[in-house]
Parts: C-alpha cells; structure tokens; sequence
C-alpha cells in the first residue's frame, strides 16, 4: 500500500524540523536585590559550578549573554538596560556536564525567560592583542594533559598548568573594557606562574608622583600589561581588529519564578 501524499507531507516536515537546543532541567531566576550600581561593594559576582547544576549571584546581562554565547563580555553590545540589574541563577542538569558544555545551556534560558533576541556580526574595533616579542617566551610547554590546573601558591602566585592563550585571554578579558585576542601565533597549552600582587606596589609609586591622574580601569591595564610582560613574556597593546561580536535586539524586563 502507497502512503498517502498526506503521509509524505507530515513525513518531510517532520525531518525537516531543527532539533531544540539542550536546555536545563530546573532552572531559578531571581533579580539580586541587594545590587546598587552606585556602591562598589554590591558589585562582587559568584560562580559555581558542579557536575550537575550551576550557580550565578550578582550576574548582568551582559556577562550572561557572553558565557551564553562563548565570546567575551568586551564582544556584546546592546541596551544600556542590559546592565540596570543583577540576577541570581541556580540551575539543574539532568546528568553530569563539564561547564563548558554547560554554559550554551543557558541560550534557551535567556530567550525564554528574558525573551532574548540577538544575531552576530564582525566589528572592526580596537582590541588589545596579545603579541609575541621576537626576544620569544617565558612559559613553558605543558605536559598535563585534561582541563587546565589552576592553583594559588603562597610565594608564586597563580599557578597555572594546561592553558591555552586564547583561553588566558577569555579570562583577562573580565579586567579589561576591550577583547583580548591571541595574536601570538603560539600553539598548544603551557604552564606559568602569575603574580600581579608584585606590580600593584610599584604602579602605585608611580602613579602617586604623576600630576596626571589616571582612571581604575587604566590603571588595571597598565598593570595587567606588565604582569603579562613579566610573568609571561608577552605583550599586551592595542589594536585595530575585525572580531565576531553579539548584538542583543531584544529584551524582556525579567519575569521571576
């Protein structure tokens, strides 16, 4: 027996259909209260990850749409409302997951609580680069193989094994108002040290005897840069780039439940 042209239909469109994205099994999502955009002291964030659920307190949009969509936060563009208020998100997943499998979890989120709406472009923007100088390197090629290891080291400082630089880079980039972009060239992961408490002093002196003040954020780059240089032997500067950035259209003031 023939299947009907009906059948056929229903058939194809059936395929034809994209498969929903993974989203969270359980998910809360309340607006922090005890944010105040004019009190530093409200602005401290807290991330926690385990292999079944993910903790954010005192996260902005802009910060959520980053890790939601694996750029940096330097990378997404928007209303100003995106950063009027912070959230707290407590979220399930129905089986074990690593966060960075765990992070794109939060796409679906987004879209159905915030109503999120958002499409992706390439900027030319200015960017800070991170240069390899021709005197080479102080990291050493890493040798652990699996996620990278990061522990603190009373004299040492940071104590980092397993890192890719642009994965360095994602994580500076939380300090800074411009993407970090790996221009090194270097590949594979490497182990180094990363002490920026040894360079605060002497910024400091410096800036006390400058007549020209300067602004927090010049002041933690100026110090990132010569931490980078070194601990790392490295250069941070800045750049004109065309990079992928996310642009937010759309959002929804947040329904709590």
């Amino acid at each position: 027996m023939r299947p009907s042209s009906l059948c056929l239909f229903l058939a194809v469109a059936a395929l034809a259909q994209t498969p929903a994205p993974p989203a969270f099994d359980v998910a809360s999502v309340k607006i922090n209260q005890q944010f105040r955009p004019e009190d530093r002291a409200t602005w401290l964030i807290d991330v926690k990850h385990n292999p079944g659920s993910l903790t954010l307190r005192n996260v902005n949009m802009t910060m959520l749409v980053a890790w939601a969509f694996g750029v940096q936060r330097p990378q997404v563009f928007g209303p100003d409302a995106m950063n009027s208020h912070r959230y707290d998100i407590f979220a399930k997943t129905g089986r074990p997951m690593d966060s960075d499998d765990m992070w794109p979890l939060l796409q679906p989120l987004l879209m159905e609580r915030f109503k999120l709406e958002m499409h992706r472009e390439s900027r030319k923007m200015e960017v800070l680069a991170l240069i390899l100088p021709k005197s080479g390197h102080k990291m050493t090629p890493s040798k652990i193989g699996g996620p990278t290891q990061n522990r603190q080291d009373p004299e040492r400082g940071q104590v980092v094994e397993g890192a890719a630089l642009q994965a360095l880079a994602d994580d500076l980039s939380r300090e800074t108002e411009l993407p970090i972009v790996d221009m090194t060239g270097l590949k594979g992961r490497f182990d180094f040290t990363f002490n920026v408490r040894k360079y605060v002093a002497a910024l400091r002196a410096r800036l006390a005897a400058d007549p020209h003040p300067i602004s927090d954020s010049e002041a933690r780059l100026m110090i990132m840069q010569e931490a980078i240089e070194g601990e790392l032997g490295l250069r941070l500067e800045k750049r004109q780039a065309a990079i992928d950035v996310v642009v937010v259209d759309r959002f929804e003031t947040l329904i709590e439940n």
